[in-house]
C-alpha cells in the first residue's frame, strides 16, 4: 500500500471546531414553464442542518423526497431549471460564499475532488465510456496531487489496492469492468486525493447484496482512514443502519427527523420515520406490513401546513394550517411533529 499522494497545491485542512457543512433555510426550486405560466416545483423546501467533522451522515426518503436535489444543490451541481431560491450552504473549507453555486469558477476547481468529492448513483455516470480509467484518474486528481509521472501512477496503484482493484484495472474501459469494479473504481476516484468532504448518492443501488456490503465496508474504512466526512444518501434504511452515524429523514422537500442512527432506529417520533423502521423486514417475522395509505404530494402544488398530514395517522387540524418547526426533544434529537413536540394548539 503506498503512501498517501502529496498535494500541488492548497495542502491546508479546515480547523478542527465547528461543523463542516452547515446548511442553512435552503431553497432549491425546479422552475417550469408552460403556456406562459411558471411553476416551481419545491424540491428542497427550507431545510437546515449541520454535519460535523469525521462523521457519516446519513439522508433518508422515499423516491421523489428531494434527496438527490439536495446533494446536487450542496454539491455545486446546478443546471436549469433547477434554481437556489433562497438561504445558505456554507463548507468550513469555503468560508463566506453561501454555497458552491456562488464561488468564483477558480475557487470551485480548487475544492473540487481536492476538498469536495461526489460518488454517484451509477458508475457510468462518472467514468466516460470511451476513455481507459487511467485517463479518468489523470482528468480528476492529477492537478491535486504532486510529483513525476511514475510516483503518480506509484499513488493510483497503490489506492486501487486499497479497494481491491489490481493496476490491470487502470487499462481497461469501464464496459469492461463488472459494476462492483467500476464502483469500487468510482470510490477510488473519489477518495484518491483524501478530499474533507465526501458525497455518496445511492452508490450501491444497482449492486447485488453480496458486492453492496464489500463496497459500504470500504467506504467506511475509507473514511475512517483519512477522517473524511461524508454526506450518504440511500432510501434503503438497512444501509443506513449498518454505515449511518447520524440520519436525517425528508418527506416532500423537507427535514421531518434528525437524530442519531440508533435512535432514530429505537426510538423514531415522527410517523414518517416509524413507518420507514416498521416497513423493514426481520428474521422471524412473519405479520404482513401494511403499506402507508395515499401517495406523495406533487411539489408543484403542495398542501398546506405539514406536508405529511393528507397521510399521517396523528394528524390534527392544525397541521393542515401551519408547517411544524424542527425542534429539539432531547439532545442531538429533532422533530417536526405537532403531534409530538406538543406545539400544536388544542
Amino acid at each position: 500500500m503506498s503512501a498517501a499522494p502529496a498535494l500541488a497545491t492548497d495542502t491546508r485542512r479546515p480547523d478542527s471546531a465547528g461543523p463542516i457543512l452547515s446548511v442553512r433555510d435552503l431553497q432549491a426550486h425546479f422552475r417550469t414553464s408552460h403556456f406562459g405560466i411558471n411553476r416551481y416545483v419545491r424540491a428542497v423546501d427550507g431545510i437546515t442542518f449541520d454535519i460535523r467533522r469525521g462523521e457519516i451522515y446519513g439522508l433518508a426518503g422515499e423516491s421523489s423526497s428531494g434527496k438527490t436535489t439536495l446533494v446536487k444543490t450542496i454539491a455545486g451541481a446546478i443546471k436549469p431549471p433547477l434554481e437556489v431560491v433562497g438561504g445558505t450552504i456554507e463548507f468550513a473549507f469555503l468560508p463566506g460564499y453561501g454555497g458552491l453555486h456562488r464561488a468564483p469558477p477558480a475557487e470551485v476547481a480548487r475544492i473540487r475532488w481536492r476538498h469536495l468529492s461526489y460518488i454517484m448513483q451509477g458508475s457510468m455516470n462518472v467514468l466516460n465510456p470511451v476513455r481507459r480509467l487511467r485517463q479518468s484518474f489523470v482528468d480528476f486528481a492529477r492537478p491535486h496531487i504532486a510529483g513525476s509521472e511514475r510516483e503518480f501512477e506509484t499513488s493510483i496503484i497503490g489506492h486501487l489496492a486499497r479497494v481491491n482493484l489490481d493496476a490491470s484495472v487502470l487499462a481497461a474501459y469501464p464496459h469492461e469492468l463488472s459494476g462492483g469494479m467500476r464502483q469500487r473504481a468510482t470510490i477510488a476516484l473519489a477518495t484518491i486525493c483524501r478530499p474533507d468532504f465526501i458525497i455518496a448518492d445511492e452508490p450501491t443501488t444497482a449492486l447485488d447484496v453480496v458486492v453492496q456490503k464489500e463496497v459500504l465496508g470500504m467506504i467506511r474504512g475509507i473514511q475512517r482512514e483519512i477522517g473524511s466526512s461524508v454526506l450518504f444518501v440511500t432510501h434503503d434504511m438497512g444501509v443506513h443502519a449498518y454505515l449511518t452515524d447520524r440520519l436525517g429523514i425528508m418527506y416532500a422537500g423537507r427535514l421531518v427527523e434528525e437524530a442519531t442512527t440508533p435512535e432514530i432506529f429505537q426510538n423514531p417520533l415522527h410517523p414518517y420515520s416509524r413507518h420507514l423502521i416498521s416497513s423493514l423486514p426481520r428474521i422471524g417475522d412473519d405479520m404482513q406490513r401494511k403499506g402507508l395509505e395515499g401517495a406523495p404530494p406533487n411539489l408543484a402544488d403542495p398542501p398546506p401546513g405539514c406536508r405529511f398530514h393528507p397521510r399521517c395517522p396523528l394528524a390534527m387540524e392544525v397541521c393542515s394550517r401551519r408547517v411544524p418547526d424542527m425542534i429539539e426533544t432531547a439532545p442531538g434529537h429533532r422533530v417536526a411533529c405537532f403531534a409530538v413536540n406538543g406545539s400544536g394548539e388544542p
